[in-house]
């Protein structure tokens, strides 16, 4: 899936500076503001004011910082963002804007904006030429000390409605903008009262429409709200109030309908209630050959009726290799780089060409592009972000995969572009979530066609794509299948049956060390594993040596030996070829270009290859001794004896180490915990069911006593944090009814009493925990506490 934080960025970075609009009197000093997503703080801004010296000149330069905790597809993509600015004292004129945003990862988008009486030059890093940006007269360049346009015309001038020309300093573009009078309010922030104007801001080149209250005294605005956003005044405290806002609940639209072989899907109908902004959306724009669109759009507003059926393209008619399209004006924008996509770097130009070399034409050349990047770029959030990022970390979500063809595709002469929108996916049970694929230009016969690299249907993508622009976001209030169809639809897998070498291989599947539980099925004629219940992944049928693929990445497999499952990754660990690494002069010569350190950037983790006792040696993450590496019969392949783990070093041609493949694999045996049993039975026959279930079980002695306790206990909690209590003090019960003996037991139950406001129970449990084990601190404190107010 695509994450937001492309958009997010450029929005959040809007966002400051729209709010911080001090007037020049203001006294200059950090301004604290919070960030919600949500409605979760996940953020926080400041700005600082200086004097300095610029071309000989005075001055002023402000210095904007956003810090943003989020998470995707459980993975960590926190962010920084920077934008600085500086202006004429007495005007607040900006001569110069600087705007950065960081991921932990490393990875870094930037843009410079240096702006003259008639024009402005504008450079997207890493490119060093600028682009320039002419009709600028009337144009408003905003700043972080001063919004004298709202001054003059709002708060001054009485006007209820204005339309102005605003430059967006990290899409590159200028946008017309309308304001609108909301009314009055009083508000309060940061212990504070103020009197503000509430005003609506309508883009019509991204569609959004924003919200802000700006103080009636000096024009400062306090309050930025768009889309699920929300920017506000604070103070300092908001530093350590922050949390991680999960963006799964943001850009995921559950559905119930759980489809594993999607990408066999070639026809859907779905109905559609989101928001999206980035772009301005019409019906008509959400029509066109294989989709079809029937409802209404109400300032990017979509409700109504999708039907996709994708145009699959089979290479007809296509433009030879290399093409030309130069003359053509409507495709010169999607031949030249941009901003994320990095297509005139030479690293990119090299790898293109070296990929396509030999193509029959352009639709050969695009397969061989997609197919390369499906392989060789692992799914990981936030990955590389733009094109070079992605090609150099060899790691990214679907933004980096789509963003990474189109600049291959335009490095060789084929018009390319991302095309956004949502995505049927297995995840969650059935969901749309925001995504990106790549369209490319095959002649005026085909016109424009999709691939998806990112899930490996290099020369297509199924029904399940909806589009609803180049740069939009999909902001979902309901979603719901209506009908679907995979392949010609005339095949009945019910009526087929399961196949008898699959009988064998289905059902559930226990890591012991993790008690984590898999469930192998048989859906729509494809053998399935339900991996915890958050995504069923659909695997291919078993190659020549019994590993079966998922269909979603190649990355990924498993096999079925008897009665186990073995589930292999493949992670990419790219080398810090920056390092300065000493030699020792016993290294044998065909060892010294494999040590140092190598990074996987989605969990920053580093693994370090040295030289130990005449031997190379793996320093991996969170273990302080090192791990003697043995020599397997694959190349440059060597194998960790005491762990779960192979690396597989990647040269280059010239006999440099790019990084590294790390093959991770675990071993599940056949058989379920008792908690996954009655967590299944909980959600298929209730909670009566269940605790018969269990009974049965411990009547019958089929489940692991010594781990059962800790697994119920975990499935209790999973209920407590869900804000189910009666399937948690259900399952805590049970846990007290196995392990009378057990102080935890108790604990975890008078917890999930007292929680449910049972107060006399709660006690009654947290004392028997206590009997149990008179070292339980926090048991005591809890207790005390109870019946402190029980006294009361």
């Amino acid at each position: 899936m695509k994450p937001i934080e492309k958009i997010l960025r450029s929005l959040i970075v809007i966002g400051i500076s729209l709010l911080i609009t001090t007037t020049a009197n203001a006294q200059y000093e950090r301004i604290y503001y919070a960030v919600e997503i949500d409605g979760v703080l996940c953020g926080y801004a400041t700005t600082d004011v200086e004097n300095i010296d610029y071309k000989g000149k005075p001055m002023l330069e402000t210095s904007d910082t956003v810090h943003l905790m989020m998470k995707l597809l459980g993975q960590d993509m926190n962010i920084q963002i920077t934008s600085r600015h500086i202006m004429q004292p007495e005007t607040h004129q900006v001569q110069l804007n600087h705007t950065k945003s960081k991921h932990e990862s490393g990875n870094i988008a930037e843009a410079l904006t240096e702006v003259f009486d008639s024009y402005a030059l504008r450079t997207e890093a890493p490119r060093e030429t600028p682009d320039t940006i002419h009709d600028i007269a009337g144009v408003i360049f905003d700043n972080s000390l001063g919004a004298p346009h709202i001054i003059k015309d709002f708060i001054q001038g009485g006007a209820t409605e204005k339309s102005y020309r605003i430059y967006d300093y990290m899409r590159g573009y200028i946008a017309d903008q309308k304001f609108t009078l909301l009314g009055e309010e009083d508000i309060t922030f940061a212990g504070e009262e103020y009197n503000t104007l509430k005003i609506n801001i309508y883009n019509s080149k991204d569609g959004t429409n924003t919200q802000t209250w700006v103080n009636t005294e000096d024009g400062m605005t306090l309050r930025f709200d768009i889309m699920n956003r929300s920017i506000y005044l604070t103070d300092e405290s908001v530093i350590k109030k922050i949390t991680t806002v999960d963006l799964d609940n943001t850009i995921f639209a559950k559905v119930g309908k759980n489809i594993p072989n999607f990408i066999k899907m070639t026809y859907l109908k779905v109905s559609a209630d989101f928001k999206s902004s980035g772009e301005e959306i019409t019906v008509e724009s959400l029509n066109f050959p294989g989709q079809k669109f029937n409802g209404t759009v109400d300032e990017n507003h979509i409700q109504g009726i999708f039907e996709i059926e994708p145009m699959w393209y089979d290479g007809t008619d296509a433009p030879p290799f290399p093409p030309d399209f130069r003359e053509e004006e409507s495709l010169i924008k999607y031949l030249e780089p941009e901003i994320f996509i990095e297509s005139d770097h030479p690293d990119i130009i090299a790898k293109a060409m070296k990929i396509t070399e030999g193509s029959t034409d352009s639709w050969d050349a695009t397969i061989r592009l997609s197919k390369w990047v499906g392989e060789e770029i692992s799914g990981a959030v936030p990955g590389g972000t733009t094109a070079i990022g992605t090609l150099n970390t060899r790691q990214g979500e679907c933004g980096s995969h789509s963003r990474l063809l189109a600049a291959f595709c335009r490095a060789v002469g084929i018009p390319s572009r991302l095309s956004v929108g949502c995505m049927y996916s297995p995840w969650y049970g059935g969901s749309f979530g925001q995504h990106a694929w790549t369209e490319v230009y095959m002649g005026e016969k085909a016109g424009w066609v999709a691939v998806d690299a990112t899930i490996l249907e290099f020369d297509y993508v199924d029904a399940g794509h909806i589009r609803l622009g180049e740069l939009t976001s999909f902001h979902p209030e309901k979603m719901e299948i209506i009908e679907y169809r995979l392949g010609d639809g005339e095949e009945n897998y019910e009526e087929k049956g399961i196949p008898e070498e699959y009988n064998k291989i289905l059902g559930p599947y226990t890591n012991e060390a993790k008690r984590d539980v898999l469930d192998v099925q048989y859906v729509d004629g494809v053998i399935s594993v339900d991996i915890k219940g958050k995504i069923m992944l659909a695997l291919h049928e078993p190659d020549e040596e019994g590993r079966m693929y998922a269909q979603l990445t190649n990355k990924v497999y498993f096999i079925f030996p008897e009665d186990k499952m073995l589930v292999v990754e493949n992670t990419f660990a790219q080398k810090k070829l920056e390092e300065e690494i000493s030699i020792d002069k016993e290294i044998p010569e065909n060892f010294k270009a494999l040590i140092g350190s190598y990074i996987i950037f989605q969990i920053q983790k580093e693994f370090r290859v040295i030289w130990e006792q005449g031997q190379l040696a793996m320093l991996v993450p969170d273990v302080d001794e090192a791990r003697m590496l043995e020599p397997t019969e694959k190349e440059n392949r060597w194998k960790d004896p005491m762990g779960d783990k192979e690396y597989n070093f990647m040269l280059n041609e010239d006999g440099t180490v790019k990084g590294m493949e790390i093959h991770i694999t675990a071993e599940l045996i056949k058989g379920a915990t008792a908690a996954w049993i009655i967590d299944k039975t909980i959600e298929k026959e209730g909670m009566e069911a269940a605790q018969k279930k269990f009974r049965e079980l411990w009547d019958n002695r089929a489940l692991d006593l010594e781990k059962t306790e800790a697994d119920m206990n975990r499935l209790g909690y999973k209920y407590l944090g869900a804000e189910r209590l009666d399937e948690a003090l259900m399952v805590f019960m049970l846990n007290v009814e196995a392990y009378p003996q057990s102080w935890n037991v108790y604990d975890s139950y008078g917890e999930a009493l007292n929680k449910s406001g049972d107060t006399e129970n709660a006690i009654i449990n947290y004392q028997k925990s206590i009997e149990l084990n008179p070292d339980n601190e926090n048991g005591k404190l809890i207790l005390e506490g109870l019946l402190s107010n029980e006294n009361e």
